[in-house]
């Protein structure tokens, strides 16, 4: 029985399944790979997520495969992600510059408190004199004192040629005294060792404190000494003590002799 003009069905003769490689009959699309990788990278390693999110969205422009949104989304989280990683970064660089910082300070300050000072300079109950040359050092233990009579006496008050007689330093066993003096702080001796050398002798007013260092120099009207990083500097017009900062204390003289 024929179909031709008929209300039966007409089959199409020329109908031929879509050949390979023709796009899917049904419309549907394939999702691009590198969207995919672009987001789940976002989330992994951010600016990898970045470049695979502009590389999938060139190809989609070119294919008009699907993953346009994921690449988009890979993009935003990986910038964001990214821009997050960078803050962490300047955050921790200026955390730890603070902290080095901090350190530096410290450091500083403890060693310019290495060598305390207190007002307005530290004497010593020992002595800091320092081995000399072969030749006769003066003792710290002092013998029944014997006073010389060479050279003119003293003017200053309660001495005599080998310093204070009492309530103040002096010179060991027959040593003279060739500069005293009595400051608003201190009362000082130097005193010469017979073979031309000296050494100087302190107390401190306020606490009794003493101090005896070795060598002075004589600096035409008068002495100067120092002590590590700290010098005293003993003239008619008073006693001045420096430090590696700059002036540590200045005592005006009361009375002052020298030979």
């Amino acid at each position: 029985m024929s179909d031709q003009g008929g209300y039966g069905y007409q089959g199409n003769q020329n109908w031929q399944p879509s050949p390979y490689g023709q796009p899917d009959p049904y419309g549907r699309r394939p999702t691009n790979t590198l969207a995919v990788l672009a987001l789940v990278f976002a989330f992994l390693i951010a600016p990898l997520g970045i470049v695979f999110g502009h590389i999938a969205r060139g190809q989609i422009k070119r294919t008009g495969e699907e993953g346009d949104g994921l690449a988009l989304a890979g993009l935003i989280i990986g910038y964001i992600f990214t821009a997050l990683g960078i803050l962490a970064v300047i955050v921790w660089i200026a955390f730890f510059g603070l902290l080095a910082a901090a350190f530096g300070n410290a450091a500083d300050e403890a060693s310019s408190r290495s060598f305390t000072y207190t007002t307005p300079y530290s004497y010593s109950t020992t002595t800091t004199r320092a081995p000399s040359a072969p030749t006769t050092a003066p003792k710290t233990t002092t013998p029944p004192r014997v006073t010389t009579s060479i050279g003119p006496a003293p003017t200053v008050s309660g001495t005599d040629r080998q310093g204070f007689i009492s309530g103040g330093p002096s010179c060991n066993s027959t040593n003279p005294a060739v500069a005293i003096a009595v400051t608003t702080g201190s009362r000082i001796v130097i005193c010469e060792t017979g073979v031309g050398r000296y050494y100087y002798k302190g107390q401190r007013l306020s606490d009794g404190a003493t101090i005896e260092l070795d060598d002075p120099t004589p600096t035409g009207n008068g002495f100067t000494v120092t002590n590590k990083d700290v010098t005293y500097k003993l003239t008619s017009t008073g006693l001045v003590i420096t430090g590696s900062g700059g002036e540590l204390g200045r005592e005006p003289a009361l009375e002052f002799w020298m030979n």
